[in-house]
């Protein structure tokens, strides 16, 4: 009796091992290691079942980690798109951002030995308006390293984002690329800020990628996210909603080639005055609130006002008074007996600043009255109000000023 059940139960393992291996599977194959593969980011056990399983992978990784692009994303492939390269994987300014994220994939076998990898790296670059709440990123794609049984890889990307906005489909459709070792792929993702007439709205996207090596049997599924700059979108300046990066002092850049003695005497402001030095990047301006009828005010309080109004000098063409901070900043609307009264000139093609009443204050002064050609006072008055449109400046916001050639 006992040789029987020795027999019946020889039969029944020959049964098995020749359905596992009807099916492409061999016994040792059926269960995966015990443990995921350590440090090598996301990691998901193939089913027993799966296509992959049966071709002997027990687990799949994926990770992404952010690089200096272009790096090998050839130049070719993302030209045109960006001022320059993304040095750190993260870079930006107020108007523009990229990020470069590696994203590796592998494949175990199931005792936890690395049979395949993959390695893309992904680029994106993308400009925001000031006069659009729609924004289009440029991405780029590259397999730059296949080992093992690797030879292919599938790959798609998406993204979401919170706040006031909303995200059109997904890179190429929705549909995943493939690629083999060296193929470069361009796609695109656009965004929308939905913000409303007088609101605000911080905005920060997140990616989503899912790789498969399909040499490996492709899946399952194991997504990787990143985080993106932190956006500010808004409908509060300007006709338009526009959209800034967030971060970024936004900037006022005056043109002596344009406007004369108004930059020269802005530029001389942020040089002598020890008290009234502003505009730098270390002590920037705050634009006001309260409108134009609040700027208003403070002009008359530094031009027009009591103990010690402006009075105009007949060697200036066109005098009129222009003060440093500005009328539409918090700190301006200083009392102008309290600021040093100047007049830029320009005497054989150079730029001399006669100090013509000084301050109370000294070097210490909050402010200067300036005697600026009227056209020069209002073109740089109109600058300003087209950089508040331009650099997003919402009320109560810090920026700087630039005195240019």
């Amino acid at each position: 009796m006992k040789r029987v059940r020795h027999l019946l139960a020889a039969i029944a393992a020959l049964a098995l091992t020749a359905t596992l291996l009807a099916l492409g599977t061999s016994p040792a194959a059926a269960a995966p290691a015990k443990a995921a593969p350590k440090g090598y980011g996301t990691c998901k056990a193939t089913a027993p079942s799966s296509p992959a399983r049966r071709q002997g992978t027990g687990w799949t990784c994926a990770e992404a980690v952010p690089f200096a692009a272009p790096g090998t994303v050839t130049e070719r492939i993302v030209r045109g798109v960006s001022d320059g390269a993304c040095a750190n994987g993260r870079d930006s300014d107020r108007h523009n951002y990229c990020w470069g994220e590696t994203l590796t994939n592998r494949a175990f076998d199931t005792k936890g030995k690395e049979t395949g990898r993959s390695v893309v790296e992904a680029v994106s670059f993308a400009r925001l308006s000031s006069s659009s709440g729609k924004w289009t990123e440029n991405i780029a794609v590259k397999a730059t390293k296949m080992e093992g049984k690797a030879k292919t890889v599938s790959m798609d990307l998406s993204a979401s984002c919170s706040g006031l906005c909303t995200v059109d489909a997904p890179a190429w459709g929705g549909a995943p690329v493939e690629l083999e070792l060296g193929d470069e792929r361009t796609g695109n993702l656009s965004f929308t800020s939905t913000v409303t007439k007088g609101n605000y709205s911080f905005i920060s996207p997140t990616y989503t990628s899912v790789g498969d090596i399909l040499e490996a049997g492709g899946g399952p599924a194991n997504p990787v996210t990143w985080n993106g700059h932190d956006l500010r979108c808004d409908a509060q300046v300007g006709q338009y909603p526009g959209c800034i990066v967030m971060g970024h002092l936004a900037n006022v850049t005056i043109r002596e080639s344009a406007y004369g003695a108004a930059a020269i005497a802005y530029g001389w402001a942020q040089s002598n005055l020890k008290g009234g030095n502003f505009g730098t990047e270390t002590k920037p301006l705050q634009r006001n609130s309260g409108g134009k009828a609040e700027a208003a005010r403070k002009r008359r309080q530094s031009c027009t006002a009591a103990p010690d109004p402006f009075k105009k000098d007949p060697s200036v063409t066109d005098d009129s008074c222009d003060e440093f901070p500005f009328a539409s900043s918090v700190q301006g609307g200083t009392n102008g007996s309290e600021c040093t009264e100047i007049i830029p000139r320009k005497t054989a093609g150079v730029w001399h600043v006669d100090v013509v009443r000084d301050s109370p204050h000294g070097n210490n002064a909050p402010c200067i009255r300036a005697h600026v050609p009227l056209p020069e006072n209002r073109g740089a008055g109109g600058e300003l109000g087209r950089a508040v449109v331009a650099d997003r400046i919402l009320e109560m916001e810090w920026y700087e000023v630039i005195i240019a050639p």
